[in-house]
């Protein structure tokens, strides 16, 4: 079948019943027999009520699993043969009729997809939308496959199917897709570690499959804090991490992103420590730096301080606290000022495919600004930043791939970094047969960060004078 016809899926299995005597018993009835009922992933299986014929008292039955016998007290557990012995039920021959809307969206897939093709294609959700991401041999079924999940998934009203890879006609990491089934509107919204967000798929890059990766990497970070998103996308990294009371800078060259990150910033209600940008990376890396380090020294409270009242909860969530007897004070924090630290302790560069390539812009990023690490006798006062460099590497050996993403990260640096110099290296998740997505996380190398390179643009310096930088933030 690779069209899908309803009607077909039709079918009657001679089963056992059990016959509740009284409907005021059937409570105990579900409690004791649990380990005989049928149990099935649509609930209404279990329990029917039927007429036996006009004007007689309704019958309530209670299906039981195939392996019980209604002839045959064995075949069930003590507690169903106390209730029979109670008078409470009784076993019965029944016929358990199913059709379409009885059956699981996996006991359907089971049925019509050829043994080599099982199990079911995974379906990735993001918000109504439902994302296939279809080998060669499964085409056939994909319109089957499309409206299945439709039938079976109510929150979906749009599947889609990845034609290509991810960033293989653009340089946003958007890829082509083609529409299955539902609705054509690929605008979506979506809940991620207590944040929402808004974009559209079709535009921006977004992986729901990453959660546990955004949620290890923003438990790094410190309130108070100063982190650089490189490639920040729609903000999974950078508004929660905002929600932390962690200053965050967020960048991505992709307009659509960037725009559906500003709108997240004030859903979000975290405007007054993030700033986002629409720039390319290696001009981001270098020119925050300095800009950071500038306005941390501004006599003007304005730009070296921000006033941070960071909204946890939404309006229905705060009522329920305050029933459950939370004090004002947990439900709305007192604002708590900020002041702004001379340089970031976290780089983000969430871009795998070639975000190593981009590791060129620190070098000589801190030339000149030695005073922040070091003391007058050399000695370390604070650390140099911690780069969080995704990566592709055809093994899921930590061995392999760690030599491997070394050599291109030092090939990039102009410094080497053996895998001995990893703060850590996180395997994130297999892609694909033999594509792995790999975090390397590394601290910026003194011969790296403070080499000879000219001296600063003077269009770095630009945007101070033509706007405070946190004004943006600010209420009318």
């Amino acid at each position: 079948m690779t069209t899908l016809d309803r009607s077909l899926f039709q079918k009657t299995f001679p089963i056992t019943a059990a016959h509740v005597f009284d409907e005021r018993n059937i409570k105990k009835v579900l409690e004791g027999c649990k380990s005989d009922i049928l149990r099935s992933g649509n609930a209404t299986v279990r329990l029917v009520v039927t007429e036996q014929e006009k004007g007689s008292r309704k019958k309530v039955l209670v299906r039981m699993k195939p392996d019980v016998k209604h002839d045959d007290f064995s075949t069930v557990s003590e507690e169903t043969r106390e209730l029979i012995h109670s008078r409470i039920l009784e076993l019965v021959p029944h016929n358990l009729h199913m059709g379409y809307k009885d059956w699981t969206y996996n006991e359907l897939i089971e049925s019509i997809l050829p043994p080599d093709l099982r199990p079911a294609p995974p379906i990735h959700k993001v918000g109504h939308i439902a994302h296939l991401n279809l080998r060669n041999p499964c085409l056939p079924y994909k319109y089957l496959l499309a409206n299945l999940i439709l039938d079976k998934h109510p929150i979906i009203t749009t599947v889609i199917n990845k034609i290509q890879d991810v960033g293989s006609w653009s340089a946003y990491r958007t890829f082509p897709m083609e529409l299955l089934a539902g609705s054509p509107d690929t605008k979506v919204t979506t809940t991620e570690s207590n944040c929402e967000f808004r974009f559209d798929f079709a535009k921006v890059y977004w992986n729901s499959r990453l959660e546990n990766e955004h949620q290890r990497i923003i438990a790094l970070f410190k309130p108070g804090e100063a982190v650089a998103d490189v490639m920040a996308g729609a903000g999974p990294f950078a508004v929660p991490a905002a929600k932390k009371k962690v200053i965050v800078w967020a960048n991505d060259i992709n307009p659509d992103a960037y725009a559906s990150l500003t709108e997240g910033i004030w859903r979000n209600k975290v405007q007054r420590i993030l700033r986002p940008f629409n720039v390319d990376a290696r001009e981001f890396i270098p020119t925050s730096i300095r800009n950071l380090y500038r306005l941390s020294r501004s006599p003007e409270p304005l730009n070296n301080t921000i006033t941070c009242h960071v909204d946890h909860f939404k309006p229905g969530v705060k009522t329920s606290l305050r029933r459950a007897g939370k004090t004002e004070e947990e439900i709305n924090p007192t604002p708590v000022k900020i002041r702004l630290p001379p340089t970031f302790s976290h780089f983000i560069m969430n871009l795998p495919a070639s975000a190593p390539s981009y590791l060129d812009a620190f070098i000589g990023a801190y030339n000149g600004l030695e005073h922040l690490f070091f003391d007058s006798h050399g000695n370390v006062q604070r650390e140099l930043p911690l780069v969080h460099c995704y990566a592709f590497h055809r093994s899921v050996n930590a061995e392999n791939a760690g030599k491997d993403i070394c050599e291109d990260i030092s090939k990039n640096l102009g410094h080497e970094i053996r895998p001995d110099d990893l703060e850590h290296l996180e395997n994130v998740r297999l892609v694909a047969p033999y594509k792995t997505m790999w975090c390397a996380s590394f601290r910026v190398p003194v011969e790296v960060a403070f080499a000879d390179v000219p001296k600063p643009r003077e269009k770095d310096k630009v945007e101070l004078k033509k706007e405070k930088w946190w004004s943006w933030a600010l209420d009318d």
